[in-house]
């Protein structure tokens, strides 16, 4: 998702992935996955199978840590401000793991896709010392909006395809 706010003097956009659960929800759904394995392996286990127990209980953990582990990420936040004189990246999920400051100034704004398009394109930030991609975890929809909202910012947009049309 993209969102942009202006300020008196800086421009922010904020930049999530598309979440498709909240965590109360994936919480359920590990709830209920872990549930439904364990008395399957209960169930079993009575029978005599008491082997299938153990990778049952695998089974149930390695999916709850994997669930957390995806919902988790669909809360990282980017936010990219603009002011007139540098531009700053900052990026994590609940509090700023990373920050990265570039100079205004000498600052290149390049997008590049593919031939045929079939992976999203990247918009990376380059002044010819750093290289700082934005959006990685964007889809390609919200990509295109955000190269459009870099654009209807004044910014020149380096386009790999120059030949091809904007969407």
């Amino acid at each position: 998702m993209v969102q942009l706010e202006r300020h008196d003097n800086a421009v922010t956009i904020l930049l999530t992935p598309n979440r498709s659960i909240t965590w109360v929800q994936a919480k359920w759904i590990i709830a209920f996955m872990i549930a439904v394995v364990m008395i399957i392996a209960i169930a079993w286990t009575f029978v005599g199978a008491w082997m299938i127990l153990p990778f049952a209980g695998l089974e149930a953990g390695l999916f709850a840590y994997l669930m957390y582990k995806v919902t988790r990420f669909t809360y990282l936040k980017q936010i990219v401000t603009f002011t007139e004189q540098e531009i700053t990246i900052e990026m994590g999920i609940d509090r700023q793991q990373s920050a990265e400051s570039l100079p205004r100034f000498g600052t290149d704004i390049y997008y590049s896709e593919t031939d045929l398009n079939w992976h999203t394109p990247k918009i990376t930030l380059h002044n010819g010392r750093q290289r700082v991609q934005i959006g990685q975890f964007l889809n390609a929809d919200d990509m295109v909006l955000l190269r459009n909202e870099l654009e209807n910012l004044g910014l020149l947009i380096c386009r790999q395809h120059w030949w091809k049309n904007k969407d």
